[in-house]
């Protein structure tokens, strides 16, 4: 198969020609490649995709064992069959953003804008998550030192950052599936998110507001978007729904089944 095939059916194009890129790249030389930090939707579509090459593994591994955002490895089959040995090798390392956060609550999407506004690639940070008052930690890669080693702040808080070992760092709790059954008006973001993540329709408005609602991997900026059978739906801090069926009642209402992660 010619791997520009894969494009042609494929969402995210610009991932998926990334991908092909060092896929070649592993192809030709015989050596373990991986990509960029991505989304759960979007890896989950180009395996999909790429599972229809022959002679190539790959491999997802976020840095931790409850990833979300993740690398994918490529590699020829006859070369590598270990995942230890992959995840051994995985080329991401732990920050920390510690400070005093008691009065000036920051946010995952706070912390993560923070490095951006750095020069940090979006696509060299992996997962971030809050550690209380304390700041955040979470997994990187391709970072300059130079951009740390200087007095920083957040917003009005002073804060340091250092890398650490992926071992040291204080990884999230695995969050447990749980299936969810709900009656709704309308198939509107703001309900279905609402009723999936247990949080007001006021509250669910105001996270979309602020950039922290995604939709299939992409971050949505209307609760009147109408959602449909497979979607994925990401809070910040709050995991992600999957609406699992959606069938109208007799009474012109909609019965969704969810599944929360």
């Amino acid at each position: 198969m010619n791997f520009n095939d894969l494009l042609i059916n494929c969402s995210y194009k610009n991932e998926m020609e990334d991908l092909l890129k060092i896929t070649n790249l592993a192809y030709k030389n015989w050596q373990v490649y991986w990509s960029d930090f991505l989304s759960p939707f979007i890896y989950e579509e180009l395996l999909k995709e790429m599972s229809k090459l022959d002679d190539l593994s790959f491999f997802v591994y976020g840095g931790y064992e409850n990833y979300s955002r993740a690398k994918i490895a490529c590699y020829r089959n006859t070369i590598l069959s270990d995942e230890d040995n992959l995840i051994d090798d995985f080329p991401g390392e732990g920050i920390e953003i510690s400070g005093n956060f008691m009065f000036d609550n920051a946010t995952q999407n706070d912390f993560r804008n923070f490095l951006i506004e750095l020069g940090i690639n979006e696509n060299s940070i992996g997962d971030i998550w809050t550690i209380g008052e304390r700041g955040a930690q979470g997994i990187i890669s391709n970072i300059d030192n130079s951009k740390i080693e200087k007095k920083l702040f957040l917003r009005n808080v002073e804060v340091k950052l250092r890398i650490i070992k992926l071992k040291d760092l204080k990884t999230p709790i695995q969050r447990i599936k749980r299936i969810i059954d709900t009656v709704e008006s309308s198939k509107r973001l703001d309900a279905i998110a609402s009723a999936g993540f247990r949080v007001s329709r006021n509250k669910i408005a105001d996270r979309i507001k602020n950039g922290l609602l995604y939709v299939n991997g992409k971050k949505v900026i209307k609760a009147i978007l109408n959602v449909k059978q497979g979607d994925k739906i990401t809070l910040e801090n709050k995991g992600f729904i999957e609406i699992l069926d959606i069938s109208e009642t007799k009474r012109g209402k909609f019965k969704i089944k969810l599944i929360k992660k």
